[in-house]
C-alpha cells in the first residue's frame, strides 16, 4: 500500500469499520481527486446512506459565502468594505466606530448573539427575522474598541447577512444564487430556511447512548451565519473557484485571505511555510471541517451529519497523508467477553466528571464540544491485573483504567480523540 490514494482509502475505512465516521469527505490535490466517498447513513430513521451527492447543513463554512458576497458588492461598488455601517444603518448603536472590515475579519467587539444565556435552552428554537435577531444585541456593550482586537463574533456575521440584503435590494438567498452559485453552478448548494423542502438532505444526529436525533433549531435566522447546505462536490468547486480567483479581481481574494489575528474574510488563516486557509462549522446535528492549501491546489474537506464526530482530527490525518507525514491511524481491535462492572463509579478533574455505568453494557457519560455531556457505550479490548482499556462507541476515546492492586479502579486516564490525554481520579462508588 504505498499510493496516496490506498492510504487515503484505508484510513477512511478503518474509521468507519469502527463506527467512528458517518458522513462524506473530499481530499483533491493539484487538480486530481484522491478520495470521494461518503460513509454511514444520511438519515438513521429511514435508513438512506450518504453518498458524495449528499446535501449536509455546512454551519459556518456558510461565512465564506457572506463574506464572498460582500466583496462582489465592494467590487460592483455599491459598497465599501471600509465605510462604517452607519452609512448602512443610521440608528445602528456604534455604528460609525464599527466598518464593514470589522464584521468580516471578526474584530468588531459585537458580542456573539449565540452566546447569550438563553439561546440554547430557548431562542434556537424560534422563528425569528433578520431584524429581530439584530435586536436582540445591538444595545450590548462592545467586548472591546472596533478594531483593536479579535472575537468570532457570528452577530458581526448576522449584520453582513443584512447589509447584503439591504444594499442588494433582494433576499440573502437571493443575491447567492445570481451573484455565486448560478455562476459557479453550485446546483446542490442553498440557504436552508427549514420550510422549502430540500431534496437529498441529511438528517442531523447526535448521541445517547446510540443515534438520536439532534436539538431543534430553527432555520429562519442563521441565514449567512451558518444557515446553508451543501455537499463535498460543491464545496470542491467553491474551493476552486477561490483558488483561481474566479469571482472577483485577485486584489479582493488577497485580502479575504489575509490574517488578522489569524483570520480574514470567513476564514481562518495560518501563515507558515504554505498559507492555509480553514474553517470548521457545527449546526445541530453537523459537524464540518473543510481546508485549503492554495500554493499546492489541496482541498481537503470532512462533512458530518453525527455532531460529535472530531472531524478536525480526520482533516489533520488526511492531509498528513497527503503530504507525507504522520498521521492517527485507527488500530483494529477486538472487543472482550468482559462485563467490567468493577469499573463503575464517577471520576474527577477539577470540575469535570465523567460518569461510568452499566446497563446491559459499560458505558460512559463525559462532557464533549461546550461542555456538552454525551453518552457512549465503552468495549474493554484489553485487561490485566492493573489495567483495563475501553474504547469507546461513536468516537475514537481510549479509556485507561488504572487498578488497585485488589482490582479495583483508581483512575481512568481518556484520551480522546485528538490525541488529548487527562486524568480523572475515581472518587463515587455508586450503582448506576
Amino acid at each position: 500500500m504505498n499510493s496516496k490514494i490506498d492510504k487515503l482509502q484505508a484510513y477512511m475505512d478503518s474509521l468507519a469499520a469502527h463506527n467512528y465516521f458517518n458522513g462524506a469527505v473530499l481530499v483533491a490535490h493539484r487538480g486530481e481527486i484522491l478520495l470521494k466517498k461518503g460513509y454511514g447513513s444520511a438519515s438513521f430513521q429511514y435508513d438512506i446512506p450518504n453518498a458524495t451527492s449528499t446535501k449536509f447543513r455546512i454551519g459556518s463554512l456558510t461565512k465564506a459565502f457572506t463574506a464572498m458576497a460582500i466583496m462582489i458588492l465592494h467590487e460592483q461598488e455599491k459598497l465599501d468594505i471600509d465605510q462604517s455601517i452607519d452609512t448602512v444603518f443610521p440608528d445602528h448603536p456604534n455604528g460609525s466606530i464599527i466598518t464593514v472590515r470589522h464584521l468580516l475579519n471578526n474584530s468588531s467587539g459585537i458580542p456573539s448573539f449565540t452566546s447569550t444565556p438563553d439561546y440554547w435552552s430557548t431562542k434556537m428554537r424560534l422563528p425569528a427575522t433578520l431584524n429581530e435577531v439584530i435586536n436582540s444585541f445591538k444595545d450590548l456593550p462592545l467586548e472591546f474598541e472596533s478594531g483593536t482586537d479579535f472575537d468570532y463574533s457570528n452577530s458581526g456575521f448576522m449584520l453582513l447577512t443584512a447589509i447584503i440584503e439591504k444594499v442588494s435590494g433582494v433576499s440573502y438567498a437571493a443575491f447567492l444564487q445570481t451573484a455565486i452559485l448560478g455562476p459557479l453552478e453550485l446546483a446542490c448548494t442553498g440557504v436552508d430556511n427549514g420550510r422549502t423542502i430540500v431534496k437529498a438532505l441529511a438528517a442531523g444526529h447526535t448521541v445517547w447512548g446510540e443515534v438520536i436525533h439532534t436539538e431543534f433549531v430553527d432555520m429562519s435566522f442563521p441565514l449567512g451565519v451558518y444557515g446553508m447546505y451543501s455537499t463535498v462536490e460543491d464545496l470542491y468547486k467553491w474551493c476552486q473557484a477561490l483558488m483561481k480567483g474566479t469571482l472577483v479581481d485577485g486584489a479582493l481574494i488577497k485580502q479575504m485571505f489575509t490574517s488578522v489575528n489569524g483570520y480574514g474574510f470567513g476564514w481562518f488563516i495560518e501563515d507558515g511555510a504554505q498559507k492555509t486557509a480553514s474553517h470548521f462549522g457545527d449546526i445541530n446535528g453537523f459537524v464540518n471541517h473543510l481546508v485549503m492549501i492554495p500554493d499546492e491546489e489541496l482541498v481537503v474537506m470532512a462533512l458530518s451529519n453525527i455532531n460529535i464526530t472530531p472531524v478536525t482530527q480526520i482533516t489533520g490525518d488526511l492531509l498528513g497523508i497527503v503530504l507525507g507525514k504522520e498521521h492517527s491511524a485507527v488500530v483494529s481491535f477486538n472487543v472482550l467477553d468482559l462485563s467490567a462492572e468493577i469499573l463503575v463509579g464517577e471520576y474527577r478533574s477539577g470540575d469535570s466528571v465523567v460518569t461510568i455505568g452499566f446497563d446491559q453494557g459499560l458505558y460512559t457519560i463525559v462532557p464533549k464540544m461546550y461542555g456538552v455531556p454525551y453518552k457512549f457505550k465503552l468495549f474493554p479490548v484489553e485487561a490485566d491485573g492493573a489495567m483495563v482499556v475501553c474504547k469507546s462507541d461513536f468516537i475514537h476515546d481510549t479509556y485507561y483504567f488504572r487498578l488497585d492492586e485488589y482490582g479495583y479502579p483508581l483512575s481512568v486516564e481518556l484520551m480522546d480523540a485528538e490525541g488529548v490525554l487527562k486524568k480523572y481520579d475515581r472518587c463515587i462508588l455508586k450503582a448506576l
